[in-house]
């Protein structure tokens, strides 16, 4: 598809689906989001994420909502075991928290009003509408003469549909987009969970407070490793005093019937979930016992942070990575997570989303062709997939899963260069 499509169906509500949502809005288009989360507003759970030139860029290009997005953590400083000071970088990040960013997309968007975002802006003279449907369900996909039919049930479970000339699959690792069009696709658990949290700076000593200051930090320890840098809570306040510091935990944890990832995965109401249990619902006597066993190896910054955090969340950490990226004649688009989902090590999920959205953008202005776009993606994709891996390996999982890995990514690397 060469030109810019008048109707769009976004499938997934996160940042990559409101990523493709503005930027097709700005141009024109009419995009309605179908978002199987029910609430109106979706929960960020204090998560970080890092972002590079590609978001930079897109927002510079089209957010008008005039409100600072992150802070620049100016130094990346690695602690090894008990020697907090080992190593300072001069890696920059820029640093935000996943609600300050999606509350950004949202108000461009659909004009959705935040504490983040008060007053959202007025439309462009060329914008299309932009619809956001929470609740929604997908359940089909069909190609017709009118177009793209795409099938979804409500929380009342009243079946409906909406047609467009363009489907976009926004929706992450258990993408259903995905299965709908049978895209071939890896897909692992890594061995390992992410424990997260985060603790406002006004809460710490401050010892931990200047430690974790404008930085980036990485805890390395044996088999296990931690991640942590400072985030504006969902309001989008960068008042020193509300700020919060953000930490990822990750530990080591099998898959099999001796270990207790079953456990770990049931919440306090007694469900089990399949991939991430909620800030709010992780077991009290789980997160006890796990600092217990673990906080005599951590240093005391981290350890501060890990006892001062009220409602962790933990994650499953799994991957995948699709194979093709164009489906039905082009008309059926991945994107973001729902192509390739990495193990996280990297922090480069929403600058892939972003990188894709402005790929399509040269598409749809005639400057490249789609296979060329899909094509780069994939490529991309693969190498980062592998990358995320061999760090993963070498920072958790230990030699041998270390160097099969690092020899896949260059076998990859080598082949990519020749053509092949």
């Amino acid at each position: 598809m060469a030109t810019l499509p008048k109707s769009v169906i976004i499938v997934g509500g996160s940042i990559a689906g409101l990523l493709h949502g503005v930027y097709l809005k700005r141009n024109g288009t009419n995009v309605t989001i179908l978002e199987q989360d029910p609430n109106a507003t979706r929960s960020s759970h204090n998560a970080g994420i890092c972002f590079g030139p590609s978001v930079q860029e897109f927002l510079r290009l089209y957010d008008d909502t005039g409100i600072q997005s992150c802070q620049p953590g100016i130094v990346t400083r690695l602690a090894y075991r008990q020697n907090l000071y080992w190593r300072d970088t001069t890696i920059v990040r820029h640093l935000t928290s996943w609600g300050v960013l999606y509350r950004i997309l949202r108000a461009n968007f659909d004009g959705l009003s935040s504490e983040a975002v008060t007053t959202p802006p007025v439309a462009r003279a060329r914008d299309g509408k932009g619809k956001y449907l929470s609740g929604k369900k997908v359940t089909s996909l069909q190609m017709t003469h009118d177009g793209l039919v795409v099938g979804y049930v409500g929380e009342d479970g009243k079946e409906e549909s909406s047609v467009a000339d363009l489907v976009i699959g926004a929706d992450g690792l258990h993408s259903t987009v995905r299965n709908l069009v049978q895209a071939p696709v890896v897909k692992e658990y890594s061995g390992y969970v992410s424990w997260r949290g985060t603790v406002c700076v006004a809460d710490v000593s401050p010892e931990t407070a200047r430690y974790f200051q404008d930085r980036t930090v990485l805890g390395l320890l044996k088999g296990t490793y931690i991640v942590c840098y400072i985030i504006p809570p969902d309001s989008a306040s960068f008042a020193s005093g509300t700020r919060l510091i953000n930490w990822v935990w990750y530990c080591n944890l099998p898959e099999t019937p001796e270990s207790n990832l079953k456990e770990l995965l049931t919440d306090s109401n007694g469900h089990i979930h399949t991939n991430t249990v909620p800030s709010g619902l992780v077991r009290v006597e789980i997160w006890r016992a796990h600092l217990a066993q673990m906080l005599p190896l951590i240093p005391a910054p981290f350890a501060e942070l890990f006892v001062k955090t009220e409602s962790p969340f933990v994650t499953k950490v799994n991957d995948a990575l699709c194979s093709r990226a164009t489906f039905l004649d082009g008309r059926v688009l991945l994107v973001g997570d729902a192509l390739a989902t990495f193990r996280p090590h990297f922090a480069v999920a929403t600058e892939q989303a972003a990188s894709h959205c402005l790929g399509l953008g040269r598409v749809w202005r005639g400057e490249t062709a789609l296979q060329v776009w899909e094509k780069e993606a994939v490529d991309h994709a693969t190498r980062v997939w592998l990358g995320s891996r061999v760090m993963g390996a070498g920072l958790l999982r230990g030699w041998v899963e270390f160097l099969l890995l690092t020899w896949k990514y260059v076998v990859f690397f080598a082949r990519s260069k020749i053509g092949v």
